[in-house]
């Protein structure tokens, strides 16, 4: 191998390998931005995928460089040439199940499973020597009487093509059955994402051009070739595709509205209340486009005009998408501004609408507890919480305060 051909081969694994170590940290780094509990699960997935596609073509390098690394890195190999196949399904699935939940049947990772333990136990009774052997071979060398062996342990590429072939159909014909619902269906709220299609695409594009060389010429050869270069780079854009969109949350093909089924009319008219009265909110109401900029009276107007945390649930998240701010730069306003974390501001904001409640004719004579859920707490635990640390705090500005005057 000349030294241009040693640059090739070295630089080409490293395409995607990268793309999978920076894909992988920035959708780690959008994990704190979760606005649901599907949506960290989703991005979880994802994560397994970007980690397992980054191994494997790091074992790639490995095979062509460093044989004694790979032969010890033998079950990474084949994992990485199995898994990807399972979890891009998987993601596509997510994607597609419409609120639904993910009910993915988890006999998926069965037949991989069988083939690690198989792989696994077959290698305690091969020397270490013999399968370095075969490494360093590039699968054309049988060491005797380990034929049967050497077979089973260079179908790596095979297991790949099956497992790619098999997985990326099913993915297909998930994304069809959804396309072919959607056709001609007034209720469709978003058009489905030809995203979706173009990452579908891409994927087995590169799983049709490693399948022909892998099997025509030699793996040294295969490994310096365009056709190595156009999987890479089919997968690098994989990569970057997919993180893109998970992290704009990109990522619902459509959704389609079912045919309610008849109520009783009570029922009816209380839902059709609710949904005039949600309708006036929203009205009254409109998402706040600050664009990134925040100020001190523009979030206290907010505070007092919306009164957000009336909503027991109401989390920073929540106040990110209402106001439109990046979350870290809101979480610093909030420390910066009022000298505490938001979860400690919105609670004595809830301390101080019930004191404004209690103090009203409606509400003296009620206990405190009959009165907790109007001012925003989950629970008289919470309260007492939230209460304790706004004592524990005075507490401590008035010893602070002592302390500084008997100095003086």
């Amino acid at each position: 191998m000349d030294i241009s051909a040693t640059y090739i081969t070295a630089i080409i694994p490293l395409i995607p390998f990268f793309s999978a170590i920076a894909s992988g940290i920035l959708v780690t780094f959008s994990l704190q931005d979760c606005l649901k509990r599907e949506e960290r699960r989703l991005k979880r997935i994802v994560l397994f995928y970007f980690s397992i596609s980054g191994i494997g073509w790091f074992v790639t390098l490995c095979y062509a460089f460093s044989p004694v690394l790979f032969t010890w890195l033998n079950i990474a190999c084949l994992l990485s040439f199995i898994l990807p196949a399972i979890f891009f399904f998987r993601i596509i699935r997510f994607l597609t199940r419409l609120g639904k939940p993910e009910n993915f049947s988890m006999l998926h990772y069965l037949l991989p499973g069988i083939l690690v333990i198989v792989t696994l136990v077959w290698s305690f009774f091969v020397p270490f020597s013999v399968q370095l052997e075969i490494v360093t071979g590039k699968a054309e060398i049988y060491p005797a009487g380990y034929e049967g062996f050497t077979r089973f342990y260079t179908l790596k590429p095979l297991f790949r093509v099956i497992f790619g072939l098999t997985y990326y159909l099913l993915a297909i014909g998930v994304l069809a059955g959804y396309y072919k619902r959607a056709t001609g269906n007034k209720a469709i709220v978003h058009k489905p994402a030809n995203w979706v299609l173009f990452l579908v695409g891409i994927s087995l594009a590169s799983l049709f051009s490693s399948v022909l060389p892998t099997f025509i010429m030699k793996r040294v050869e295969f490994y310096s070739s365009i056709w190595t270069l156009i999987v890479a780079l089919s997968i690098a854009m994989q990569h970057v595709l997919l993180a893109y969109h998970i992290m704009r949350r990109d990522y619902v093909p459509y959704i389609i509205t079912e045919k309610a089924p008849k109520q009783p009319k009570v029922i009816k008219e209380h839902a059709q209340q609710i949904e005039e009265q949600t309708v006036e909110i929203k009205e009254k109401a409109p998402r706040k486009q600050h664009s990134g900029k925040l100020n001190r009276r523009t979030f206290e107007s907010f505070i007092r005009n919306e009164k957000p945390y009336l909503n027991p649930d109401y989390k920073i998240t929540n106040l990110v998408e209402d106001m439109d701010i990046n979350r870290t730069a809101l979480s610093a306003f909030i420390n910066r501004t009022y000298g505490m974390n938001f979860n400690r501001y919105l609670n004595r904001l809830r301390l101080k609408e019930l004191e404004k409640l209690r103090s009203q004719p409606a509400g003296k004579g009620k206990s405190i507890s009959s009165l907790l859920d109007k001012v925003g707490f989950k629970d008289f635990r919470n309260y007492s919480r939230a209460a304790a640390a706004e004592k524990k705090a005075a507490e401590q500005k008035g010893g602070a305060g002592k302390k500084k005057g008997d100095t003086e």
